[in-house]
């Protein structure tokens, strides 16, 4: 089963039709919540600079992102939407621009009162994270419910879970210059997660014909400039194995999987340079 949602195809299988419309409605309504391409959207509020009431949902993903951030040491942010904006990655819907205000960039959370206010142009975007963050609670919730196996694939992003006496799930991971797979995963029974970023598949040129992407380094506000085409993470949590992904593109196949190795000692990666050398690494 399939829906377009999220800027993304979401890609069920495992799961009866009942369970499958419950993911697909909740999928739904995180697109709703957080999407930076909708004025209306609880992000397209928050940024247009006013202290904005905001619903539970948004303010449990904004907390985990910021956890995420602290964690990282900052190689992962949820604060990037003005540096996407000044890129050429902007939303269509004028009310859902970053507003311009002036002043030191800080965010304002109120989570007695619930608002959120976003000052010196700063806006969120929490774009893949909560894309990963939301079919991992999706896959959690039908595993407590009883459901002994499924998958839930969000563009790449995806967990699965199975029994011991379930045949394996196979999963490819795309070479992101094409041609043969990267590799064939077959997860062990339990849930695994898997994400991947990449800099080729969001990726436009600029006026001035410069290659651009959508993968920020916060360090630079700049797309990635890193030897790292792509990265795949496989480990037990998809918001966690999102934000290594995306840190792992940024520090390149060097430095990258080092830094995951000290985060988080159980993940599996995989990378792809420049030149299309694809190498592995993990337990």
């Amino acid at each position: 089963m399939r829906e377009h949602i999220m800027g993304t195809q979401v890609f069920l299988a495992g799961l009866v039709p009942s369970d499958a419309a419950t993911v697909f409605a909740w999928l739904r309504r995180v697109e709703r919540t957080f999407s930076r391409f909708l004025g209306d959207s609880d992000t397209g509020r928050v940024n247009g600079g006013e202290a904005v009431e905001v619903s539970e949902l948004f303010l449990v993903a904004l907390a985990e992102a910021v956890r995420h951030q602290e964690g990282s040491g900052g190689l992962f942010s949820p604060w990037l939407a003005a540096d996407m904006a000044r890129i050429g990655y902007t939303p269509a819907d004028p009310r859902a621009a970053v507003a311009r205000t002036p002043g030191q960039p800080r965010a304002e959370i109120d989570f007695d009162r619930r608002t959120v206010r976003l000052r010196g142009g700063l806006g969120v975007d929490l774009g893949g994270f909560v894309k990963g963050w939301s079919v991992q609670r999706a896959a959690d919730t039908l595993r407590s419910q009883g459901v002994g196996r499924g998958l839930i694939d969000a563009g790449g992003d995806l967990a699965c879970w199975r029994s011991p006496s379930d045949p394996p799930w196979r999963i490819g991971v795309e070479h992101p210059l094409g041609g043969t797979p990267v590799a064939t995963l077959e997860p062990p029974a339990g849930l695994t997660a898997v994400a991947t970023s990449s800099v080729v598949r969001r990726s436009w040129d600029d006026e001035g014909g410069r290659r651009m992407h959508h993968l920020i380094d916060p360090r630079t506000g700049l797309p990635s400039a890193s030897d790292c085409l792509q990265a795949t993470v496989v480990t037990a949590d998809l918001a966690s194995a999102e934000v290594y992904a995306k840190c792992v593109v940024i520090l390149g196949t060097a430095a990258g999987p080092a830094w995951l190795a000290s985060r988080d000692p159980s993940a599996r990666w995989i990378t792809v340079d420049r030149d299309g050398t694809t190498t592995e690494g993990g337990p």
